[in-house]
């Protein structure tokens, strides 16, 4: 098998060939999953709720200025608890639960799939994709 590319001719051996061939199989049967198809329309439900996507990204702020906040002067143990809280109401609305059950879902069956490439290649194939350690 050859590529073009616009210095000439690149050879490809046929196991990269069948190598690109399987992810895209992959990719397809990934994409017509349940878990997916749940993913996908769970996301479409939330990002319809702007009442509920407003308040995620309110706490996402008042967390990150916790963070913050907890790197130069500790944190403040109240301040934590109220954002615990906040959290627990949040993740109850049910268009974020709903998104957060489906993307849990997904993210388990990408481990999956990740894992049974890694068995098959030996290598453990989500940390060397990633320089943080992981893909999924």
């Amino acid at each position: 098998m050859s590529v073009s590319n616009r210095q000439g001719v690149i050879e490809v051996d046929e196991g990269v060939a069948a190598a690109m061939e399987a992810a895209r199989s992959l990719g397809r049967a990934l994409g017509e999953s349940s878990a997916f198809k749940r993913f996908e329309a769970t996301y479409e439900v939330f990002q319809a709720d702007e009442a509920a996507r407003r308040k995620l990204r309110d706490y996402q702020s008042r967390q990150q200025e916790l963070r913050m906040a907890a790197m130069w002067s500790g944190a403040d143990r109240r301040e934590q608890e109220k954002l615990e809280r906040e959290w627990r109401s949040i993740s109850s609305l049910p268009s974020l639960s709903g998104y957060l059950r489906a993307q849990e879902d997904l993210t388990a069956l990408l481990r999956e799939a990740v894992g049974k490439i890694s068995e098959e290649i030996g290598v453990d194939f989500g940390a060397a994709c990633s320089p943080s350690g992981g893909c999924c």
